[in-house]
C-alpha cells in the first residue's frame, strides 16, 4: 500500500526555508517600525504645529470661520493664515494612513512567515524524530 504522505524536504530546503523565513520577519518588523513612525510623526506634528496654529488663528481672529468666511472683506493676513492651516489636513491625514497600511503590510507579512515556519515544523520534527530514534538505539 503507497503512503499517501508527502515526501519529506531535504535539509538544505528545511534550511534555505529558516532563512527565508527570517528575512520574512525582519521585512515585517522594518514596515511595522516605518508606519509606527509615520503614526507617531503624524501626533508629534498635529500636537506641536497644528493644534498651536489653530489656536493662535481663533485668537487673532476670532470672527473668521476656517472655511474663510467672515463679515467683512479679508486681507492679506487672514488668507495667509488660512491657507497654512489648510494645508495640514491633508498632510496628516496621508501621515496617519500610511502609518497605518505600513503596519498592517508589517502584519501580513509576519503572518505568513508564521504560516511558512509552521508548514516546515513537520518536516523538521520529522528529522528530529529520526535523530532521536537513532540515539535510543
Amino acid at each position: 500500500m503507497a503512503s499517501t504522505y508527502p515526501d519529506r524536504l531535504s535539509i538544505d530546503e528545511i534550511e534555505s526555508t529558516v532563512g527565508s523565513i527570517k528575512k520574512m520577519l525582519k521585512v515585517g518588523a522594518v514596515f511595522a517600525a516605518v508606519g509606527y513612525l509615520l503614526v507617531g510623526a503624524a501626533l508629534f506634528f498635529e500636537l506641536t504645529e497644528f493644534h498651536p496654529l489653530l489656536e493662535s488663528f481663533f485668537s487673532t481672529y476670532a470672527d473668521t470661520s476656517l472655511a474663510g468666511g467672515s463679515g467683512g472683506t479679508r486681507g492679506a493676513a487672514v488668507n495667509g493664515a488660512l491657507a497654512s492651516i489648510h494645508k495640514w489636513p491633508s498632510t496628516l491625514l496621508w501621515l496617519k494612513l500610511g502609518g497605518v497600511a505600513h503596519v498592517l503590510v508589517g502584519i501580513f507579512v509576519s503572518l505568513a512567515a508564521i504560516v511558512r515556519a509552521l508548514s516546515v515544523m513537520p518536516h523538521r520534527l520529522s528529522y528530529e524524530m529520526e535523530r532521536a530514534q537513532e540515539t535510543q538505539d
